[in-house]
């Protein structure tokens, strides 16, 4: 049977993301579950503006994840950033998560995340662009916290809030670019293929960055409609649009029970994240289109 891929409209990212969420909550205990929380640090001059600060996310699975650290530059070198992740640590082992996870490019921070006890656990070359590097660091939160190895600072660090999350991404945003300058603006790809009535039976969702790299958020097949290429097509044709759109690799994290469908499309792995969550691996791979 052929079927047609179309773009998707309003909404649909969202039932395709509850139906990905019931395959989780199928093959994954959720008893030992949270909310997702995002947990803020900042810091501030005399004059109430902020100079640096931190945006840590908990997942559901209690995992910890490091999205932004900046500082401004001329603040630099002043214990700021030590202090950040020690506080980001400390909020991490308050909620019980396990471990903590980064992404960082040559650019910025590697080193400063190794001091504090992260390693990589992922690589990828010349990204985002050729002659730059993105790592996957990790450290694991099962020991004690170590007190001795924290930075003085003198400057307090702050709780902070969502406006105050968004100014501190624009901020590392700002310096990313500095340092390997902007493409175009992000964009969303969205293909569905439905049904005689008009209800879908698989879609996916990819973005293409400013630097071109396209990252696979969601990919869906119905359950009777799988092992007939209908995912291949698909994904197939999310690559095709994003190498339309200029990008040059594509990225995506899988699960114990899809990764040999990503390996069989041509993925590569490049990162393994063990007993995340308990019991389960997550695996991040990439593409070269």
């Amino acid at each position: 049977m052929q079927y047609s891929i179309i773009p998707c409209v309003e909404g649909d990212d969202e039932l395709i993301a509850d139906k990905l969420n019931a395959i989780t909550d199928s093959k994954i205990d959720f008893e030992d579950a949270i909310e997702d929380e995002l947990v803020v640090f900042k810091v501030t001059d005399s004059d109430g503006n902020i100079i640096a600060g931190c945006n840590l996310i908990i997942n559901c699975w209690r995992v910890a994840d490091l999205d932004i650290l900046w500082v401004e530059e001329k603040c630099r070198r002043q214990g700021i950033g030590s202090s950040l992740i020690r506080e980001a640590e400390r909020a991490a082992r308050e909620k019980g998560c396990r471990f903590m996870t980064l992404g960082t490019f040559d650019f910025q921070a590697r080193p400063l995340y190794e001091k504090f006890g992260f390693s990589v656990c992922g690589t990828i070359g010349d990204c985002p662009t050729k002659g730059h590097t993105h790592y996957d660091m990790i450290k694991s939160l099962d020991d004690p916290f170590d007190e001795s190895a924290a930075t003085s600072c003198a400057f307090e660090i702050q709780p902070g809030d969502e406006d105050d999350a968004e100014y501190i991404d624009d901020k590392l945003v700002e310096y990313n670019w500095s340092q390997v300058p902007a493409v175009h603006d992000f964009e969303w790809i969205g293909r569905k293929i439905q049904d005689d009535n008009g209800d879908p039976i698989a879609a996916g969702f990819a973005g293409v960055n400013f630097w071109n790299i396209a990252f696979v958020e969601m990919l869906w097949v119905d359950e009777p409609r799988r092992n007939q290429g209908i995912g291949s097509n698909l994904l197939s044709d999310i690559e095709q649009e994003a190498k339309r759109s200029g990008a040059h690799i594509v990225m995506i994290d899988a699960r114990d029970w899809n990764i040999d469908f990503f390996k069989k499309s041509g993925y590569t792995l490049y990162c393994t994240l063990e007993d995340y969550p308990s019991g389960h691996n997550k695996y991040k791979l990439q593409k070269r289109i």
